[in-house]
């Protein structure tokens, strides 16, 4: 089976393991890749943060960083429709965080929006508040 999206990986690429997160993140920019995650941290540190703005970074947070791959897997294959609508239609940069119960949330935009943008749930429902 492939997944309807090129799949990139820091083994792929040759990103060094040790390679600094600002200067993969500059990379992906420039090649207008979206980012899947499970370390949350890129809106917390200040050289992080700063190459999401610069490079235009479109991030997602998965949730399961813990789980067994095949939770990984089947977490992202329930997510996707949503993430692609966003990273389609959305200006970059932000980020946003995927919860367990498939529903996304913003973390951070850099378009103006004080109130975070909901996404549809799970089950069709717009949630009405944060996890």
């Amino acid at each position: 089976m492939k997944p309807p999206f090129a799949v990139e990986s820091h083994f792929k690429q040759k990103f060094e393991q040790d390679m600094p997160d600002d200067q993969w993140l500059a990379i992906v920019g420039a090649r207008r890749w979206v980012v899947l995650s499970h370390d949350a941290k890129f809106h917390k540190e200040s050289a992080e943060l700063c190459a999401v703005v610069q490079h235009k970074i479109g991030c997602f947070y998965l949730w399961g960083a813990q789980m067994p791959t095949w939770h990984k897997i089947a977490h992202l294959t329930a997510i996707y429709p949503k993430i692609s609508k966003i990273a389609n239609s959305e200006k970059r940069p932000y980020i946003y965080r995927a919860n367990q119960q498939n529903r996304l949330f913003l973390v951070r935009h850099w378009d103006g929006r004080k109130e975070p943008k909901r996404h549809v749930g799970a089950s069709g429902a717009v949630p009405a508040s944060g996890p």
